[in-house]
């Protein structure tokens, strides 16, 4: 493969779910093709000193990539300055780069099916991003393909191109006066992904997931999302900022099945939206309170839900 994008990792004291991530990374193929970069934050608060400690004594001995590139900061960044300046750093040496969440566990194919993804699709411009992760969603029989479009993201594990993430606004008082126009958002958007975005405005925390579908839906956009997973992700332990700790929702993601690392997946180059796919999707996220707890009672768990409600399935699909 002629162009193998950069990964990068930001991460500060998880070093059990850090060491496991970057493991699996160099299990991959084309890891060895692979420039690995690492910002290390630096700790805010006496309780992260144990693990940010595990993680600086853990890094000299990463192999099994091209190079390893690690950034320390000399003071502490926080989740969002850290991501921000991360991806500036790369994108100043690439016009392509995959990022990986710090409790991420990938399939040995990962590698290789972001890297296809990204260069069949550079040209496409109306595709964002290629994510590694399937949601826990059962999909329409009749639907052919390896992967199809949503106008969702998941930050577990997915690759992009810098013409198209540099596009993206980040810019919380343009948000607010497109929020203001009442009849524009109502039109355009879902009402979960109008919650998210209000949100934003009142707190001023950036949820970058919210961000980019909005974006996505404002731009006629897309993500690529494949049919079967190359993700797991292990966050859900009270380890994360939005995860929560418990043990049922955590167990929904780790029993989730991923790829072995044999699948042979085909990227069409005209792939266009599923009709049927969407709304699967749709029945799926957009189920009502009651139904969900008749329905799934060991799952109706307060944090499940607001993260499918971070999904924001756009009218318009």
């Amino acid at each position: 493969m002629k162009d193998i994008a950069p990964i990068l990792i930001p991460t500060l004291n998880r070093h059990i779910h850090f060491k496991r991530c970057v493991e699996s990374l160099a299990a991959c193929t084309f890891a060895d093709k692979t420039d690995l970069y690492i910002f290390l934050d630096y700790p805010s608060k006496e309780s992260h000193w144990d693990g940010y400690d595990l993680i600086k004594s853990y890094l000299p001995s990463i192999k099994g990539f091209k190079t390893v590139n690690v950034i320390a900061r000399e003071k502490n960044y926080g989740v969002i300055d850290n991501f921000f300046k991360s991806v500036e750093y790369v994108l100043e040496r690439s016009d392509r780069f995959i990022f990986s969440e710090d409790d991420n566990v990938f399939s040995p194919d990962f590698l290789d099916y972001i890297n296809k993804g990204l260069e069949v699709y550079k040209d496409r411009k109306d595709i964002l991003s290629i994510n590694g992760y399937q949601y826990p969603v059962t999909l329409p029989d009749s639907y052919d393909h390896d992967v199809y479009l949503f106008q969702g993201f998941s930050a577990w594990g997915y690759g992009t191109w810098k013409d198209r993430w540099g596009n993206i606004s980040w810019d919380v008082e343009e948000l607010k006066i497109f929020l203001n126009n009442k009849k524009k958002p109502n039109k355009l958007l879902s009402k979960n992904l109008i919650k998210g975005l209000n949100r934003i405005v009142e707190t001023g925390y950036i949820t970058g997931d919210t961000f980019v579908c909005y974006h996505q839906v404002r731009n006629n956009m897309y993500s690529v999302f494949p049919v079967v997973s190359h993700v797991i992700n292990n966050g859900h332990d009270g380890s994360g900022i939005h995860g929560g700790n418990n043990k049922k929702v955590r167990k929904i993601y780790l029993n989730q099945s991923i790829s072995d690392g044999t699948l042979k997946v085909d990227f069409p180059v005209e792939l266009k939206p599923d009709q049927s796919v969407l709304n699967s999707l749709r029945k799926q996220f957009n189920v009502s309170i009651i139904k969900k707890a008749i329905n799934n009672p060991d799952v109706f768990l307060k944090k499940t839900r607001n993260f499918f409600q971070r999904l924001f399935i756009p009218k318009n699909v």
